[in-house]
């Protein structure tokens, strides 16, 4: 990956840079940029498809790639303890003393299904900061974005030459692992995805779809 510095135009050095943590340092002018914003204004020329980041991956298909990145992040150590102290009171007390008791409630049965669709949603998230994982997959002109856990979860079909840019975009809702930002495939329709992947990971996926749109783009008729 080749960076240039915005203030002196000078190449910064890969030991410079550090993608995980977006950060690119520039030694002459002893300044420190966030590696995104570089990308955005446009003083990115390259990215190396072949040393991804930790927790992402690339590679090329008989006929097409797959890009894929984990979902995993720190808040798991907090959320999975919580998960289960949070469910087994709340669950258990409703619904497993009247296991124990023999006896149903209807009452305190229908006051505990907020609690179950509370467990439902947070389990999900739980599930995805531990072992979940976005890929985009492209066959040809026939793709996939999936997001979810092993083959469980949501898929979405859309044509790679509909697409037209690849952004990063701001959004207002953030939750447990989502930083608020996201990726946008721009073309026919706008896709979006990847709020779970942590910067580093948001940025590889960014410019391994910039270069292979670019690509694409040059192949086309």
């Amino acid at each position: 990956m080749r960076v240039e510095c915005p203030d002196c135009k000078e190449a910064i050095p890969q030991d410079s840079i550090n993608v995980a943590k977006d950060v690119a340092m520039c030694p002459t002018c002893h300044e420190a940029f966030a590696l995104s914003e570089l990308v955005a204004q446009g003083h990115e020329t390259d990215v190396e498809l072949t040393e991804p980041p930790s927790g992402t991956w690339f590679r090329i298909e008989a006929n097409g790639w797959e890009l894929g990145g984990t979902t995993r992040h720190p808040i798991a150590f907090f959320l999975v303890p919580f998960m289960c102290v949070w469910s087994g009171f709340s669950l258990g007390g409703i619904y497993g003393s009247q296991i124990v008791q023999g006896k149903f409630d209807l009452y305190r049965s229908l006051f505990g299904l907020p609690f179950v669709a509370g467990t439902v949603l947070f389990g999900s998230i739980m599930l995805m900061v531990v072992i979940g994982k976005v890929t985009v997959r492209v066959d040809g002109f026939d793709c996939v974005i999936f997001t979810g856990v092993g083959s469980i979860g949501w898929s979405r079909r859309f044509r790679w030459n509909d697409v037209n840019r690849v952004e990063e975009i701001v959004t207002s809702y953030q939750s447990p692992g989502n930083s608020g930002r996201m990726l946008a495939l721009e073309g026919k329709t706008r896709l979006t995805f990847g709020s779970m992947l942590n910067q580093g990971r948001r940025y590889f996926f960014l410019q391994v779809l910039r270069r292979m749109l670019q690509r694409s783009s040059n192949t086309r008729p």
